[in-house]
């Protein structure tokens, strides 16, 4: 992982889903986060923006480092790995994010405890929104890389593979700059391709969540404009001990009353639960 990327939260930080209704039932319900492949999310050129920084920053690298040696460092990291995420905002009421991801205002933010989230068999990363860092951090991981594998008997061995994966796992953290008012925090969660046949399965290889083995999840697939998008879901409650969430902002335009919300979180067994109403105002 980029340390730059490695997200280190504060103590008692806590960060944002926002979330239409239905969704904020399903993870009240269940007690699980739904981590999806990067390629499906809701922003237009997702993950194909990390591959664009990839490009610009292997172009720069070519003359210096070789077409073998950064071709394979790119053949390895989309074959191997898919990274499924699950994303967060710093900033739990920003009238823009009410609008794409809370159905338009009529939802809820979820504010969850970031430690406690971060015991969950994931890597927590802070996205980067500058394109010249981007780039910056890209060629120092790949001249770090390429330093280690010269001096390795083994060419292209388990090493330079796991190096590989981690690169891949860090494009995700890189978006347009666009969308910086977004202040992203990604959970990423790493599943395998293994061979199957003549051609790949998808397999989840499992963890460590609360200091313990945390076994593999089915990997699930959905329907979306007529292609299989792939995700699993993560239960955050570690078997009802862990109750990570800590505040709900009611949407602008959503007129339930906070006492229902109270209600409904304590009988779910979600304890404690600060309730307040977003100040963000529709003009």
């Amino acid at each position: 992982m980029l340390i730059p990327r490695q997200y280190k939260p504060k103590s008692n930080e806590l960060i944002y889903h926002y979330c239409d209704a239905n969704t904020f039932h399903a993870i009240c319900t269940n007690k699980t986060l739904r981590f999806c492949d990067v390629f499906s999310m809701n922003d237009f050129m997702e993950m194909h923006w990390g591959y664009s920084i990839w490009e610009k920053s292997a172009s720069e690298l070519l003359p210096e480092l070789g077409q073998d040696f950064l071709d394979a460092i790119f053949h390895i990291s989309g074959l191997k790995a898919l990274a499924l995420a699950s994303c967060f905002s710093q900033d739990g009421d920003v009238l823009s994010q009410w609008r794409a991801y809370s159905n338009d205002g009529n939802g809820y933010v979820l504010g969850f405890r970031a430690k406690d989230l971060l015991r969950l068999p994931i890597k927590g990363l802070k996205v980067e929104y500058n394109e010249k860092k981007q780039i910056k951090e890209i060629k120092a991981m790949i001249k770090a890389l390429h330093e280690v594998e010269e001096s390795e008997d083994e060419k292209f061995g388990e090493d330079f593979i796991n190096a590989c994966i981690e690169i891949a796992n860090d494009l995700t953290s890189y978006k347009n700059p666009a969308f910086s008012e977004e202040k992203e925090v990604r959970l990423v969660h790493l599943v395998n391709f293994i061979k199957s046949n003549n051609s790949l399965k998808i397999v989840d290889p499992g963890g460590i969540a609360f200091g313990k083995d945390f076994a593999a999840q089915e990997i699930k697939f959905l329907m979306s404009q007529n292609a299989p998008k792939t995700y699993l879901d993560i239960d955050f409650s570690n078997g009802e001990k862990n109750f990570p969430i800590k505040e709900v902002i009611i949407g602008p335009k959503n007129t339930v009353l906070s006492s229902a919300i109270s209600v409904y979180l304590e009988t779910l067994n979600i304890k404690n639960v600060e309730i307040k109403r977003s100040k963000a105002s529709y003009r």
